[in-house]
Parts: C-alpha cells; sequence; structure tokens
C-alpha cells in the first residue's frame, strides 16, 4: 500500500504537484514540486525541482529549489499548511541553482540553522585572483567551470552574489547528525563536491542530484578538481576525492551499503512523472545506476574502436541528435569526458592529445576488473547475514 498522497495536482512532468509521504513513524513528509524554468525538450527535461518539508517538533526544510522562484516555493508550502517563519533547520544537498536557489531569501524569512556538507561553504565564495584555469573565475566555486552559455549565467549572478553571504551554522561531516533526530548523513561527492544525502527515520533517502529516478545524474569531472583544489577544504585539497566519475561511483556504492534497509527514495527530480509516482528504493537504485556506467563504458569503447577519437566524435555516436540540442550539446560532451576520465584510470583509454581530448583505447578491458570488484563488495545486508541465510 502506498504512503504517498496527492495533495495538490500540477502537470505531468512534477511542476506545482505537491504530496504527502507518512513514515512508518506516523511523520508527514510534504513534497514539493517547484518548477524549473529551463528544459531542452522531453529527454532532456528534469521535471521539477523537489524540496522537501518534514513535519514535527523543528520543522526541516530539504532543499529550496531553483532561484527567483521564492514566490512560487512560498505559496506551495502556505498550501501545504506550513509558514515559513516556522521552519527551524534547512538542509541542502549540494550547491546548484536548482536547489539552493531560494536559500538566501529562505534563511532570511525563517532564521533557520543551514545544514549543508562542509565544502559547502568554500563552493559558494569567490576566489577571483586564483584562475588555474577554470573557464569562468569571476564567479563563485561551484560555477569556476561552468559550460552553460552566457544568457543563461547571466541570469544567475544576482543568486550567486546573494549565496555567498550566507554562512552555515552547521557544517556536515562524516559524524555529523542533528542531536537527539532521526536524520543521519551520508556524504556523497561526484555529481558535485559537496553532495550529500540525508537518510531520515532509517526509511527515506533526501538523495539531492546523487540519485535520480529513471535517469542517471551528470557526474563532475575529475578536470575540475586541477581547477579548483586550491579553493576546497584542507581535507580535499590533498588528493581528488570530489570530483569526477570515480568519486561519483565510489558514493553510489557507499549508499549501497549503508542504505540497504531503507525503503523510499526522495529524489531532486522526477519523484513525479508522466502524471505518476516513481517509488524507488535507495539501494537498488544505486546499483542500477552503477551498472548503468559500467554499460556506458563499454558502449564508448566500442564506438572508439581502434580509432582516434574527440569528445564530439564519440558523443555523435553516443548519443541520438534529440538528445544533442540546446543544453544537450554541452551535457552529453561531459559525460563522455567523465567516462573517458574513469576509462583512463583504468588503462582501458589513452591520450594521444590529451590538450584536445583526443582519445584511443587500448583494448585492455581493466573497467570490467573495476566494476566487478565495486559490485562484489557486500552491503550492510549482506555483511550481516549468517551462514546458511539466502
Amino acid at each position: 500500500m502506498s504512503r504517498f498522497e496527492i495533495i495538490q495536482d500540477g502537470k505531468q512532468n512534477g511542476d506545482g504537484v505537491i504530496l504527502r509521504y507518512r513514515t512508518r513513524n506516523e511523520t508527514d513528509i510534504y513534497c514539493l514540486g517547484v518548477p524549473l524554468n529551463y528544459s531542452s525538450g522531453e529527454d532532456w527535461d528534469l521535471g521539477a525541482s523537489w524540496s522537501y518539508v518534514i513535519a514535527g517538533n523543528e520543522l526541516t526544510l530539504i532543499d529550496t529549489g531553483q532561484f527567483n522562484k521564492y514566490d512560487v516555493f512560498n505559496s506551495m508550502l502556505v498550501k501545504a499548511g506550513f509558514n515559513i517563519k516556522n521552519i527551524a533547520r534547512v538542509i541542502v544537498t549540494h550547491g546548484h541553482e536548482d536547489h539552493d536557489g531560494n536559500l538566501p531569501e529562505i534563511s532570511e524569512a525563517s532564521g533557520a540553522g543551514l545544514w549543508a556538507h562542509f565544502a559547502y561553504q568554500n563552493m559558494i565564495a569567490y576566489y577571483p585572483d586564483i584562475v588555474d584555469g577554470a573557464r569562468r573565475p569571476e564567479f563563485p566555486g561551484s560555477c569556476r567551470c561552468c559550460m552553460m552559455p552566457d544568457d543563461f549565467n547571466r541570469n544567475c549572478i544576482s543568486y550567486q552574489v546573494k549565496r555567498s553571504h550566507i554562512r552555515i551554522s552547521n557544517p556536515v561531516r562524516s559524524n555529523t547528525a542533528p542531536p537527539g533526530s532521526d536524520f543521519r548523513f551520508i556524504l556523497t561527492p561526484g555529481h558535485s563536491p559537496d553532495s550529500m544525502c540525508t537518510v531520515f527515520q532509517d526509511e527515506v533517502v533526501f538523495s539531492g542530484d546523487t540519485l535520480l529516478a529513471t535517469i542517471t545524474p551528470h557526474p563532475s569531472l575529475m578536470l575540475e578538481y586541477l581547477v579548483n583544489r586550491r579553493i576546497l577544504p584542507d581535507s580535499y585539497g590533498a588528493d581528488n576525492n570530489a570530483y569526477g566519475l570515480l568519486a561519483y561511483i565510489t558514493s553510489l556504492h557507499k549508499l549501497v551499503r549503508e542504505c540497504a534497509n531503507a525503503e523510499i527514495l526522495l529524489p531532486g527530480h522526477r519523484l513525479f512523472e508522466k502524471g505518476g509516482i516513481n517509488q524507488l528504493k535507495p539501494a537498488a537504485r544505486a546499483e542500477e545506476i552503477i551498472r548503468f556506467h559500467q554499460e556506458r563504458c563499454e558502449n564508448i569503447l566500442k564506438i572508439m574502436g581502434n580509432k582516434q577519437m574527440g569528445l564530439e566524435e564519440i558523443s555523435v555516436e553516443l548519443f541520438p541528435l534529440r538528445l544533442r540540442q540546446g543544453m544537450g550539446k554541452f551535457m552529453s560532451r561531459r559525460e563522455v569526458m567523465s567516462h573517458l576520465e574513469l576509462l583512463n584510470v583504468t588503462g582501458d583509454i589513452e591520450w594521444p592529445d590529451g590538450k584536445n581530448f583526443i582519445s584511443r583505447a587500448t583494448g585492455t578491458g581493466k573497467y570490467k576488473e573495476f566494476f566487478a570488484g565495486i559490485l562484489a563488495k557486500p552491503s550492510i545486508t549482506d555483511a550481516a547475514k549468517k551462514p546458511g541465510d539466502k
């Protein structure tokens, strides 16, 4: 029996939809489908950006929707039966504009404490004197490598400035949790260096963009570590455990292990899609995405064969034209690059022309060993089994 109830109808992609989920412990979670402005057609449509309100003694909000949507967010919050002034705690899954976009306004209106990954403060700050190959050195840490067109970036500037003045009251590390609460946090870098998931009552996982329903989140790039290593916290700056597909897959396996008993995934996008609710188990979805990336590595190597190929050549072969339009032009190249970086680490490709990202397959197939090792590691559930259990 579903524990979801539709409170307010909206669009088929989730825009404007309000859902209520009731946990086994009878705690109500309100799911607000805050609309997004951008879309490049149905295939790249992320749908709504989901914010979550957890009712209780201390009203908790997870993610704040896309910037310039404060009035929309607030009207949905009121429709769900809440006053913004009563929000006591805000949790941010990561520092992207469709997830922390209304944070400055919500923080000012509510005075709520802010919980975010310990690297979040670094990612929202400006470092104009540190270039290090940044495409946008005048932008804050989270946007220094942005590949979006100028007309899109101009819309972000006021949001970025307001966000830079925010201070985290509770930076989250691996052992951080609100005292006496039902929350625990899992640091999950890979989509972004400051990504984290929130587990509530060991039943619900709020994943931001780390886990999505029906689509796979775009990993960051290892190259971005070289651009941002001097702005990262010390524990990140010494070595790259924050950027790239390798970091992302490591985080996915962490979710497989640490969320084995969780029942429901509440993601940043596509909770509600095509008029229906996607009800997924977090650990199973994480493992599914790991296998997807293994298959994508295999497909890229097949496309390359014994030829030297660039990013655009591979993306043309890998993605249909409809997925390379508009924003898809940038997204498809990044997706290819993230996999090539991993394949370079495993020794399956080399860069005869690294400056122009021309790649050549080595024919070793070592990526299979990497993924086999990841998928063979036991989950918490497996480790708890006694001999003879099935």
